[in-house]
């Protein structure tokens, strides 16, 4: 990850100095930023802005958003303890490395960085690359096959909780995602073992109940059948009737109690699209992560590019936790999900939009089983981006 073709440059405090005074000296309210990238330690962070020290986070996290207004699009203040900060037009928050790693050294995490922009990746991911390299005992870019260099990324508001409760059947295979107890009943009578019960734009409090009742019925039919269920979005519910497991997407982890998810003992599906979102889940440790969109959908307008088959048996081999592929799912596509180690395939309208449901299951479910029995997918050295170098921000 060391050849930089054109790209925007990232800066070091030892290659810029001038450049980044001249930035932080403009007066003007709004000076103009040069560098997609700046990496600094803390030292060279506090000498450039002229503090005392950066012994807070908060004050870590304060003299970023100064450089990144000031002086750069982006900014990763490298500390000790294994972590760095990031603020970025994507994401802003601590990414920490497993203990014993030795010390980073600035210009070799600017030269990865360099090199992951290079490929197209934006700031955010571009510096969860350039950890995984620092993390690395060995030099060379089979850095990014190894789960063990993956950074865990904090959530917006930080959290302890780490370590869900395991699967009961890891083998997810066909996931149905369906918005009402009715289609619960009708996809497990149908042969379907792992269930999600999306109902979404029911936030008010007159819907509470509604909500309520189709969880209710749900968990009633998946423990008739010997199923697994999961409720998105609605933990406290999902808490308080006793549900199986639920599904968070990005935007929910930081409104979420957590603690109480997991210490009742529910199943936790996280949404992933890039590798920082990778990181937030890896983190938590949850049951299962789902990566998408693997392929063009209509279910949810979303910035993020179609993974594809590569992507997903990048997250496949990379992850040792059941992986979900999501997004645009036919049969065809389920077979080609499950030939790059999927655990579990999730379906909305190749199900619900067919003409006959149950014809469709089995055909998908067949289509998971023809795709476990055939060669399986090579997993790329790296995945493809996932979302543009100028996108709008996110959670």
């Amino acid at each position: 990850m060391t050849d930089p073709i054109n790209t925007a440059p990232v800066w070091t405090s030892s290659s810029h100095a001038k450049e980044i005074e001249r930035l932080l000296q403009d007066q003007s309210d709004q000076p103009s930023p040069s560098a997609a990238l700046l990496c600094v330690d803390r030292k060279e962070a506090t000498a450039l802005l002229n503090l005392i020290s950066l012994d807070t986070r908060d004050a870590v996290e304060q003299a970023a958003r100064t450089l990144r207004t000031r002086v750069c699009k982006a900014v990763v203040i490298i500390g000790g303890k294994n972590e760095a900060y990031a603020d970025t037009l994507q994401a802003s928050g601590w990414l920490s490395q497993p203990a014993g790693q030795p010390a980073v050294d600035t210009s070799a995490f600017a030269a990865s960085a360099t090199g992951a922009l290079a490929k197209g990746f934006v700031a955010i991911d571009a510096i969860v690359l350039a950890c995984m390299a620092a993390a690395s005992p060995e030099p060379g870019a089979g850095f990014s096959q190894h789960s063990s260099n993956l950074p865990y990324f904090s959530l917006p508001r930080p959290t302890q909780v780490s370590g869900f409760a395991a699967l009961s059947e890891p083998d997810l295979g066909l996931y149905a995602v369906v918005d009402s107890a009715a289609w619960v009943e009708r996809v497990v009578a149908a042969g379907v073992r792992t269930v999600q019960l999306r109902i979404k734009d029911a936030e008010h409090h007159e819907q509470r109940e509604f909500v309520r009742q189709q969880v209710r019925q749900a968990i009633a039919a998946t423990t008739r059948a010997g199923a697994q269920l999961f409720i998105n979005d609605h933990w406290q519910l999902a808490i308080e009737e006793g549900a199986y497991g639920v599904h968070l997407g990005q935007e929910d982890l930081h409104i979420a109690d957590l603690a109480a998810i997991r210490q009742t003992g529910l199943r936790l599906g996280i949404s992933t699209h890039a590798y920082w979102e990778v990181c937030r889940a890896w983190a938590l440790q949850p049951s299962y992560i789902a990566c998408g969109p693997i392929h063009p959908t209509k279910a949810k307008a979303m910035p993020w590019i179609p993974q594809g088959n590569d992507n997903l048996a990048y997250w496949c081999a990379l992850l040792p936790t059941p992986v979900v592929g999501i997004a645009g799912m036919d049969a065809p596509r389920t077979e080609q999900a499950a030939r790059a180690g999927t655990a579990g395939v999730a379906v909305i309208s190749a199900i619900t939009a067919a003409a006959s449901p149950e014809t469709a299951i089995a055909q998908l479910q067949e289509a998971v089983q023809r795709g476990r029995a055939s060669p399986p997918v090579t997993a790329p050295l790296f995945p493809k981006p996932t979302l543009s170098p100028t996108p709008s921000p996110t959670p």
